[in-house]
C-alpha cells in the first residue's frame, strides 16, 4: 500500500467515526496521565472535523493556567508556534484550519520547560509510524522537538503497518493516545 492509498483508506474510515466522542474520551484519559499533570505548556492544535475533537483539551489547558501554544502555517511546509491566551482569538488560516492570528508573535517551543506536544495523524502503526496528511509540517517540527509528546490517533486507525519514508518521525507505543488509552 502506498501513502496515498493509506491516506485515502484513513479518510474513508474517519468518515464513519464520531470524532467528538473520541476526542472527549481521549481528553479524559489525557487528564489522568502524568504527562498532563506535570505539563506547564501544551503544544496543541485545533482539530479539523475529521480529527478527534481537541476543543476540550484546549479549553482545559487555559482553565488550568497552563500556557497554550498553537501552530500557525507560515508558508509551504512550514509553521511556527504562537502562545494564545483565549480561543476566541483564533482565525481561519491556511487550509481552513483555525489558528492564531498573524498579529501575535511566534514563540520558540523547543526550549519550553515541562512542555507536552499533542500531534495529529491520519493513522498510525502499532510500532509508532505516523501517517500525516502529507505536508511534512509535524515531521519538520518533531526533528527538533525533544520534549514529551503524544500522538492522538483513534483506535480504529491504529494499524499493523503504515507505509513510511526515512524522514518520518516514529513514536513509541506509550506515546500513542487513543480513546481507549495509551497504546502499550
Amino acid at each position: 500500500m502506498t501513502k496515498r492509498d493509506a491516506r485515502n483508506r484513513a479518510k474513508t474510515l474517519r468518515a464513519g467515526l464520531n470524532m467528538k466522542a473520541i476526542g472527549s474520551q481521549m481528553a479524559q484519559t489525557l487528564f489522568a496521565l502524568p504527562q498532563w499533570q506535570k505539563a506547564e505548556v501544551l503544544l496543541g492544535y485545533v482539530s479539523l472535523p475529521d480529527e478527534p475533537d481537541t476543543l476540550p483539551l484546549l479549553q482545559r489547558t487555559l482553565q488550568e493556567g497552563k500556557r497554550l501554544l498553537l501552530p500557525r502555517v507560515t508558508g509551504p511546509h512550514t509553521m511556527d508556534w504562537v502562545e494564545i491566551p483565549h480561543l476566541d482569538l483564533l482565525q481561519r488560516g491556511a487550509y481552513g484550519i483555525w489558528e492564531p492570528p498573524a498579529g501575535l508573535p511566534s514563540v520558540q517551543p523547543y526550549t519550553a520547560p515541562n512542555a507536552l506536544a499533542l500531534v495529529p495523524c491520519l493513522a498510525a502503526s502499532c510500532d509508532g509510524v505516523r501517517l500525516g496528511r502529507g505536508g511534512g509540517y509535524y515531521d519538520r517540527f518533531l526533528v527538533h522537538y525533544k520534549g514529551e509528546r503524544l500522538l492522538l490517533c483513534p483506535s480504529a486507525l491504529v494499524w499493523l503497518d503504515v507505509p513510511n519514508d526515512d524522514w518520518d518521525i516514529r513514536f513509541a507505543p506509550e506515546e500513542i493516545l487513543t480513546e481507549k488509552g495509551i497504546l502499550i
